[in-house]
């Protein structure tokens, strides 16, 4: 077993509706600093959670609240988006990845007007704050139908999450785990843990983009052998 790659049109096929019905709402790009996910990759996940119906999404880093926003524009009207990032005291104890503390200070100095503040679909957002290799995951555990994983890019964080990601998706219907970074040459730790990992479990990268999917119950349908 090796980690899969498929071009974004294979992903996009998964998605088993017709053109009426896989119309979706997705915020206009505003750029505030370095990081984030492109509009395809947003496009990506939001397909993923449609793959699965997802209701209850957990994501990994808020950061500026784009990929928050746009997750909480395409869940059901009693779906929930959980976004959980480092707050002050939690930063100021945290060892982070060169890379990573940038990201953190610009995410903390936009916490008043993040991406969905003032949106109507905030209501379907909690935000939670705290250091995701040390945080309680156990009131999630086998509840979420998508996680993404755009966080701590180090090792240590990354296999954390990674762990509490697995445990946290749904055993017994569809469910799915998002990876942000594969390839980005500023993680090579996330693209060699990847690498690893998809000797374990069946990891499919995207061409053209940074994200890795891992499905649970996938669908059954020829397209989504590409995803299995």
């Amino acid at each position: 077993m090796r980690m899969h790659h498929i071009r974004p049109y294979e992903f996009f096929a998964v998605l088993e509706a017709q053109p009426p019905e896989r119309v979706v709402q997705a915020a206009i790009p505003y750029h505030r600093g370095a990081g984030g996910v492109t509009l395809l990759e947003m496009f990506l996940i939001i397909a993923a959670a449609r793959i699965v119906e997802a209701k209850q999404v957990f994501e990994f880093g808020t950061y500026l609240g784009s990929t928050t926003l746009n997750l909480a524009l395409n869940v059901p009207d009693d779906g929930l988006v959980l976004t959980l990032d480092l707050d002050e005291h939690h930063a100021a104890a945290a060892k982070q990845d060169v890379a990573d503390a940038p990201l953190t200070e610009t995410h903390l100095a936009s916490k008043p007007s993040l991406d969905f503040a003032g949106s109507p679909a905030a209501n379907k957002i909690r935000m939670l704050t705290g250091n995701s290799t040390s945080f309680d995951f156990s009131p999630w555990a086998d509840a979420v139908d998508l996680v993404f994983i755009d966080g701590g890019h180090d090792l240590a964080t990354v296999k954390s999450d990674t762990e509490n990601a697995l445990r946290m998706a749904r055993k017994e219907k569809p469910s799915c785990v998002l990876w942000h970074d594969y390839g980005n040459r500023d993680y090579s730790g996330l693209t060699y843990f990847l690498d690893e990992l998809s000797q374990q479990i069946p990891l499919t990268h995207i061409e053209d983009t940074r994200l890795c999917a891992w499905f649970n119950n996938p669908p059954k349908r020829n397209e989504a052998q590409a995803v299995e």
